[in-house]
């Protein structure tokens, strides 16, 4: 019987970081059947010589939960060698959810996450309420990649306490009743369970996210349900995105792998080779891309978490200028970003790191490229001042872009094997970030540029790193009997490209989308998705479900 589609000739790189040979790729149905050596007859080839031919690259960080309902093709991912994703990080799901909290739920997702509240009210198809009827809503959705989701704490709060959620912490019986939610989360497939502690959290009220009045008791606890199960994973943004105890005792009470956002501080070090030393599995995402902000002072959380922003997300955008412009709360920020303060503090103040990207107006327009600290020191007025009148000016239409950190020094984390790669954010932020082509950055620019580690070490790290933290059975790796997720690239020319603003969300708002040079063909569960940069039509992404 002929295979239904063999590659041929490509240099197989099959994810485990051995080194590469070259060979063909037999796939029958949705499974790997040969891997090496000379393939027999098949009804579809494809000719791979001068490609490298790699399991699909895992994204573990994105936000695609709401996208997929109007996008199951999960752009710009899918053009970028993806073929699973991980959706529900950082406590934010659109499951289990009553129909009375929907608008609170995408009203939390507009900003905490950047996306775009008409998009989110004129997509989502909302045509589940409990978490095991999303996973099946999912599944009906026919999406090209595989998804995969964590059971996120704010919805699990809204979901048992109603508007209480976001007024105090628990009782033993309600934390008894979200462990009840979480249970059945687990029992229906999540791949575990997320939560967010991080000040920069607000929901569209202006208040702290639900999850944030959890008490650690309450995280701890829920997390533990994963040890019922023997399965899943644990994800958190901590509260200063530094601190790992309450991710420690996750770990611990669940006996289950459990991921962090940001590095770690030199005194933390001591508790992570404790917890290591234990066997406990206690690992921090890392980004390979700079982390820069893009921002208009009316739509954006870089200050979300100083003590004196909270005015402004209590605001109506109408009464915004009002506020930016009121030496009184002018006086409050400036204490905030030069006083001192015990809190996660995004922006120190370095008005030189913050440079004008878009203006709407002529007179900002001729601004575009210069620092607010230049354009300060030329009128001779203080920066602070000059940020939000120049934001006032532009009837706070003007885009800043602010680097957080370049991605000079990240070479250590990336090599840490300790780490796992993504932050792509995918599905959020939508006109402030564009993470989601990291896959095609780290290839292009750390690996082939920099040459920062072997193609093979990178292919693990984009593979089965993440396929196996996060027990996603058979995939992750180019082997006879697993999941046919195959991508084809020119190790020669993978990149990313710049990104561009694109008008295709429903409701026609904007979002940043990147394209990639070098993928040359995305295979999921035998499927041919993308062929030569271009969706064909064929999706065949299945629901990955905790097993």
């Amino acid at each position: 019987m002929p295979h239904d589609l063999v590659v041929r000739g490509g240099t197989l790189i099959d994810g485990t970081g051995t080194p590469r040979e070259t060979g063909d790729l037999a796939i029958d149905g949705d499974r790997i059947a040969q891997v090496g050596g000379r393939a027999g007859a098949a009804r579809r080839e494809i000719d791979a010589s001068g490609l490298a031919v790699s399991p699909g690259f895992i994204d573990p960080h994105t936000h695609y939960d709401a996208q997929i309902s109007w996008d199951p093709e999960l752009t710009p991912s899918c053009y970028n060698g993806v073929t699973s994703v991980v959706m529900g990080n950082c406590g934010f799901t659109v499951a289990p959810c009553r129909p009375d909290h929907r608008e609170r739920i995408m009203r939390m997702l507009e900003r905490v996450e950047g996306m775009s509240l008409p998009a989110l009210q004129e997509g989502i198809s909302w045509s589940w309420e409990t978490f095991p009827e999303y996973l099946d809503a999912l599944a009906g959705l026919r999406p090209a990649l595989n998804v995969g989701a964590f059971v996120g704490h704010s919805a699990v709060r809204y979901w048992v306490m109603g508007d209480a959620a976001t007024e105090r912490e628990a009782t033993p019986e309600e934390i008894d009743d979200m462990r009840a939610s979480v249970r059945e989360a687990l029992a229906a497939g999540a791949l575990g369970f997320s939560t967010s502690q991080a000040p920069t959290h607000l929901g569209g009220d202006g208040r702290p996210v639900p999850s944030r009045y959890a008490s650690d008791t309450e995280v701890v606890e829920l997390a533990g349900v994963m040890a019922e199960f023997g399965r899943g994973a644990f994800e958190i943004v901590t509260k200063r995105l530094l601190d790992i105890e309450v991710t420690i005792e996750a770990a611990r009470r669940s006996g289950r792998p459990a991921t962090f956002l940001g590095g770690i501080r030199r005194q933390d070090k001591p508790l992570l080779e404790k917890a290591r030393a234990e066997g406990l599995r206690v690992t921090p995402q890392t980004s390979c891309r700079p982390a820069m902000n893009d921002f208009r002072l009316n739509e954006m959380g870089l200050f979300d978490q100083l003590p004196s922003w909270g005015q402004v997300a209590q605001a109506p955008k109408h009464e915004l200028p009002r506020v930016f412009a009121d030496p009184e709360f002018r006086a409050a920020f400036r204490r905030d970003v030069y006083g001192e303060y015990d809190g996660m503090r995004l922006f120190k103040g370095d008005w030189d790191g913050v440079s004008v990207l878009v203006g709407e107006n002529e007179k900002t327009r001729a601004l575009v490229g210069r620092t607010v600290a230049e354009i300060a020191d030329e009128r001779g007025a203080d920066p602070l001042d000059t940020f939000f009148d120049l934001a006032l000016d532009d009837d706070l239409r003007t885009q800043f872009s602010y680097c957080i950190s370049s991605d000079a020094d990240r070479g250590p984390s990336l090599l840490n094997d300790l780490n796992l790669i993504g932050l792509s954010d995918a599905g959020a932020h939508l006109t402030l970030l564009a993470d989601h082509a990291y896959t095609t950055y780290f290839l292009g620019r750390w690996v082939r540029e920099r040459g920062l580690m072997p193609l093979e070490e990178a292919v693990r790290k984009l593979t089965w790193a993440p396929a196996e933290f996060f027990g996603l059975p058979e995939r992750g790796l180019l082997r006879p009997g697993y999941h046919a997720d195959v991508v084809l690239f020119d190790p020669e020319s993978v990149i990313d490209r710049d990104s561009e603003l694109v008008y295709d969300l429903p409701g026609g708002g904007p979002r940043l989308f990147t394209r990639c040079d070098g993928i040359e063909a995305v295979i999921v569960n035998g499927a041919l998705t993308v062929s030569a940069g271009e969706l064909t039509g064929e999706r065949a992404g299945q629901v990955m479900r905790g097993a």
